[in-house]
């Protein structure tokens, strides 16, 4: 049997995301095409204080012959089965388990003050031997990086401790908007870019319960967004890097030509330059035919004029060493932009000779 998995959907009033409510839909869509039946979402699906489920109810009777197993998340608490009504819909407001196609799935809404771990361990007796996935909707603890840069703090922790406990078959949680795996833990990404901050292609997961393969499958969203920071390194290469640099930022995109028009991009450049005004003016060109997110201009408030020829020299050569560095930049480590940076300020701050 095949089901799928999403999350963090964050549905509000139609009329001012309808992108978020055509995502949904585009899920569906390849759902009835592909002959899956099952869609799970893992908590978040309507955004914080939105109560209007109507729109949502008719997206469900308009797809009879879709299930929808919902856990709440942080941001909708309230929903249950007296709020939403729909013959197609299950929502799941305290621990419950589930099976399908004979594995049992732990659906875990979210709860305040309380981990995934704890909430588990009354079942701990009658999972440890069956092949068992868990759906849940809070923050890993054991290997991930990323976190949801929306909300400070910890929501709903399951700690690497408990998978190692517990040891479930597969792990499915909502929470963290950016589509992330890490060994046999996913977190689907919301399906469609909440704003600027959630950039490229979205998707949600098929999970086999079969074979236990997860497969990402791409969303066909209304907007993609994309943001990229251009560190300068001053010299008399500099323009010709930076236009290197943008083409290849552009090829990573992975973007199909017909899908150009979805982008919706913010470009920034920061370090030092000895013409920012060619800076400016080569990011306008490099990503000409692409729309800024809001109307903006490329900003290059960060960038700072380098008249200095010795230091630009100094600063060259210590960017080559930087990058030579066998190390892991990112994660609990600055990222090698943030280091250059740094070092860059330090060449040229004042007293430097």
């Amino acid at each position: 049997m095949k089901l799928a998995i999403t999350a963090d959907a964050h549905l509000s009033e139609k009329g001012d995301h309808p992108e978020r409510y055509s995502a949904l839909t585009d899920i569906l869509v390849q759902l009835k095409k592909d002959k899956i039946d099952t869609l799970i979402i893992a908590g978040d699906l309507f955004d914080s204080g939105y109560q209007d489920y109507s729109n949502f109810e008719e997206l469900c009777k308009a797809n009879q012959q879709i299930k929808f197993h919902i856990i709440p998340g942080n941001h909708d608490p309230g929903i249950s089965s007296k709020a939403i009504v729909a013959d197609n819909i299950s929502i799941y407001t305290s621990t419950a388990a589930v099976e399908f196609d004979g594995v049992h799935f732990i659906f875990i809404p979210y709860m305040e003050k309380t981990g995934m771990g704890e909430n588990l361990a009354g079942l701990e007796s009658s999972i440890s031997r069956i092949r068992w996935v868990l759906i849940g909707h809070g923050d890993f603890y054991g290997g991930l990086k990323e976190r949801n840069s929306y909300e400070v703090g910890t929501y709903m922790p399951l700690y690497r401790k408990d998978l190692d406990r517990l040891n479930p078959w597969r792990v499915f949680l909502g929470h963290i908007h950016k589509p992330t795996n890490y060994k046999n833990l996913y977190y689907p990404g919301s399906p469609c870019g909440l704003d600027i901050n959630e950039v490229g292609a979205r998707r949600y997961l098929i999970f086999d319960t079969s074979s236990g393969i997860v497969t990402p499958r791409n969303v066909n969203t209304e907007v993609i967004y994309f943001q990229e920071k251009f560190v300068i390194i001053p010299g008399n290469d500099e323009i010709l890097k930076l236009r290197m640099e943008a083409e290849a930022r552009i090829k990573e995109w992975n973007l199909a030509k017909k899908d150009t028009g979805k982008a919706r991009i913010r470009i920034s450049a920061a370090g030092y330059s000895s013409d920012r005004d060619a800076v400016l003016n080569t990011l306008r060109e490099e990503f000409n035919g692409y729309s800024f997110f809001k109307d903006e201009e490329p900003d290059i408030s960060a960038l700072k004029h380098a008249g200095d020829s010795r230091r630009s020299a100094i600063a060259e050569k210590t960017t080559r060493m930087i990058e030579e560095l066998e190390g892991n930049f990112g994660g609990d480590e600055p990222e090698l932009d943030r280091v250059v940076e740094a070092a860059l300020s330090v060449i040229y701050s004042e007293g430097t000779s």
